[in-house]
């Protein structure tokens, strides 16, 4: 089923096969590169069996225990206890280890691996509900084999830094060293290979729709990574809306001190556009002050010398974070809520004891109108970041 809700959230037949449309379709919903797309298909559809099989298989009889799982069934009496039951062998094999409980509390089964890469173990579900902004993932945890199995790879490549290995191109030594994070060795390399050139020659055909970079998402998104859209660089002086210039989006400290380029292309710059229109003009009318802009644009360099997220909207060009002078951020952030269209506002690190500035506020609008308004606040618990659903002040 999880072909199948795929092709629902993409808007293509929902027949569960797969092929050229839903790829192209799900690159675009997803915002991923055509060499970020082909990889990060090419790896789920081998380890799924073709999209097949979204949940582990722990149907084994006890030669297949004492041979994969030796060290859990150590004598073939052990394993003649276990063999043909699944859930007594998953909670035996995955007890007292990533995060899970002892064998009878269950946990074995319930966060047994699920998803496009296998998701296993509680703690992996609690990081990735975190991720996701699904706190539903702990309570039913079948999400992540049908609704939430292509976001739980996502989480996998954003968490291992794959995407930059796409990023290098669709070639062997590329494929290689995906193959040996994602499987732990090269079990089914050839296949791989294939699978991911194909994705690509048919991403990359004539015709084929184009995609630019990723959303960023606390929450499931998941949103995903890519490269920059189709488009030549722009006059970075230029005008995008009465109030606003494209210069304020493109400033950056890092990008001066390392000479980095980041001047967006003529898509970024519309999507720019957007957020101008669909947000700041609007607060910028409201309130009647002037609207200070702490980071707009962040090319591919610029992002990845400042640390950012492969997959945040600034790479796109459709978010911002801002503010106003003593105006409190929850404020400001509640009014756009209520008043503008956006894909996501975020109340960022904020803290009432060091006044109304504390933080700042995140906001990012899509283009394509499927915009998911999600209202998040960003706090450090324990030196890491986690997003809480709404705005806590």
């Amino acid at each position: 089923m999880s072909l199948q809700s795929l092709q629902q959230k993409i808007g293509v037949k929902a027949d569960g096969g797969w092929g050229p449309g839903t790829l192209r379709a799900a690159a675009a919903y997803y915002k991923l590169s055509p060499a970020r797309a082909a990889h990060f298909f090419g790896q789920t559809s081998h380890e799924t069996g073709g999209f097949k099989a979204f949940s582990e298989n722990l149907n084994y009889g006890a030669k297949g225990l004492r041979g994969i799982f030796g060290k859990y069934f150590p004598t073939d009496s052990v394993a003649l206890q276990y063999e043909r039951k699944p859930e007594k062998i998953a909670n035996r094999v995955y007890a007292n280890r990533m995060g899970n409980g002892n064998e009878a509390s269950g946990d074995g089964w319930k966060y047994r691996g699920r998803g496009a890469l296998q998701l296993t173990g509680r703690d992996n579900y609690l990081a990735f509900s975190k991720y996701c902004n699904r706190a539903d993932v702990m309570t039913n945890p079948d999400l992540v084999a049908t609704e939430l199995a292509f976001e739980s790879a996502m989480f996998f490549f954003e968490r291992n830094k794959l995407w930059a290995l796409c990023d290098q191109g669709v070639n062997d030594n590329a494929i290689l060293a995906i193959t040996k994070k994602v499987n732990g060795g090269t079990h089914g390399l050839e296949d791989r290979k294939s699978k991911t050139k194909t994705y690509y020659a048919q991403l990359s055909a004539p015709g084929a729709a184009a995609v630019s970079a990723p959303a960023k998402a606390p929450a499931a998104a998941p949103a995903a990574p890519a490269a920059p859209a189709a488009g030549p660089k722009i006059n970075s002086e230029m005008q995008l809306t009465e109030h606003f210039n494209l210069k304020e989006f493109t400033k950056s400290e890092t990008a001066i001190r390392k000479r980095i380029d980041n001047t967006p292309n003529s898509v970024h710059a519309e999507n720019l556009k957007n957020v101008c229109e669909k947000i700041l003009e609007p607060v910028r009318r409201h309130f009647g002050k002037p609207v200070r802009i702490n980071s707009g644009y962040r090319g591919p360099a610029l992002n990845a010398a400042v640390g950012g997220s492969g997959k945040s909207q600034h790479c796109n060009g459709e978010a911002v974070d801002f503010e106003i002078d003593g105006l409190p951020n929850p404020d400001l952030a509640k009014w756009v809520a209520e008043n503008c269209e956006f894909d996501q506002i975020i109340l960022e690190f904020y803290d009432p004891k060091e006044g109304p500035n504390s933080g700042w506020v995140h906001a990012s609008v899509t283009r394509s109108g499927n915009n998911r308004k999600q209202k998040l606040t960003a706090v450090t618990e324990k030196g890491k970041t986690v997003y809480k659903p709404g705005f806590i002040s």
